[in-house]
């Protein structure tokens, strides 16, 4: 079906869909959105969650409406779409190395208050230079790379980094940031990943103190991370988290207990295709519908049947699923798939559907997915 004629949809049962295609049970993106908003003031810190997930305007404005300070983003095509539909609060988690990163932040930046994260000079400096030629300030967060290894300053060095920071003309120490992706790396115990969160909280807390004894201006203290999001914001001393994930949940954050599946608000909707092979059936939920994430359950898996007949999404072609192990499926049955990853799932389809009750409620564009 056309793009054009998606709007005849709404109103309409979701058996009447073109499949494949992601669905967003309303109710359980509600709970979720209240639930993580009420867990934010309970631990007395600002919610800006990372809208990778979503993707979706309509979703970034129920996450406002519920209490959220800000919304935070990765890419320079997210930054670009959250300013241009009128979000005035953006958090860029992602060094701005590039001129197309860079030539971003300042035409964000005079539309809405943006922040920049940087881990090192090398990826400062020549945003600095850009915006002290527009004769613009842009404020920034030293990452901290908390035990992830992946970006971020090494906490021994970040006194020298901020130091050097507060030399560039054009940028402002806003704060520092972390994500305890570590965390989630733990698996299904729940004793280690309240421990690991916590150490990542304390260490990033850390850093900001050392980094206000040196005379550094150091306000927002910012974790994130779904599978931290009820240990990291708790350490004193950390004043924001930017969990992502939470909003639509999915199937790794439910293998490790991270969230249960009642709160897995993104499935994908899916047409068996073929059973000539009796088990598995195929399925037009292939790779290009649900991407190839890795499984958290170690069997390689691609998603998770989360309908009636069960069973799983064992591996898949670009437009083919392999499904095993479910029962009594016939050519042209539906099934519901739970994804391994919500994010990486929602930036390969361009627009989802809001559902409630079996029907199909709303249309919403996925923006910013290059």
């Amino acid at each position: 079906m056309t793009v054009t004629n998606l709007p005849a949809l709404i109103g309409r049962s979701i058996e009447e869909l073109p499949t494949p295609a992601v669905l967003i049970d309303l109710p359980t993106l509600h709970r979720n959105i209240t639930q993580m908003a009420e867990a934010a003031r309970g631990f007395g810190v600002a919610l800006r969650p990372h809208w990778k997930t979503s993707k979706c305007a309509e979703v970034a404005r129920r996450q406002l409406e519920a209490g959220a300070t800000g919304l935070s983003a990765a890419t320079a095509a997210e930054v670009d779409a959250l300013s241009a539909a009128g979000f005035t609060e953006i958090f860029w988690a992602y060094p701005p190395v590039g001129s197309h990163r860079i030539e971003t932040a300042l035409r964000a930046a005079r539309r809405a208050r943006v922040i920049v994260g940087v881990d090192s000079l090398a990826s400062a400096e020549p945003l600095a230079e850009a915006a002290d030629a527009e004769e613009v300030e842009i404020e920034v967060r030293l990452e901290v790379d908390s035990g992830l290894g992946r970006t971020g300053v090494d906490p021994d060095d970040a006194r020298g980094v901020a130091r050097g920071l507060a030399h560039l003309p054009g940028l402002v120490l806003e704060g520092v940031f972390t994500h305890e992706g570590q965390v989630q790396g733990v698996g299904a115990d729940p004793e280690r990943r309240t421990e690991v969160g916590t150490a990542a909280g304390q260490l990033l807390v850390q850093v900001a103190e050392a980094l206000r004894a040196d005379g550094h201006q150091v306000p927002s203290v910012s974790v994130g991370s779904t599978a931290g999001a009820r240990s990291a914001p708790r350490v004193p001393g950390v004043t924001e988290a930017r969990p992502g994930t939470y909003v639509y949940g999915d199937e790794n954050q439910v293998a490790i207990g991270t969230i249960d599946p009642s709160d897995a608000a993104m499935s994908v909707l899916s047409r068996v295709i073929s059973t000539q092979r009796g088990d598995p059936v195929l399925v037009d939920a292939g790779i290009k519908a649900m991407s190839s994430d890795g499984s958290l359950h170690g069997d390689g898996r691609i998603g998770t049947v989360v309908s009636g007949s069960g069973g799983v999404l064992a591996s898949g072609y670009e437009e083919h699923g392999v499904l095993r192990g479910s029962s009594a499926l016939q050519v042209g049955d539906l099934i519901r798939i739970r994804p391994n990853h919500a994010c990486g799932l929602t930036n390969m389809h361009s627009h989802v559907f809001a559902v409630e009750d079996g029907v199909v409620v709303d249309i919403w564009s996925v923006l910013g997915r290059h």
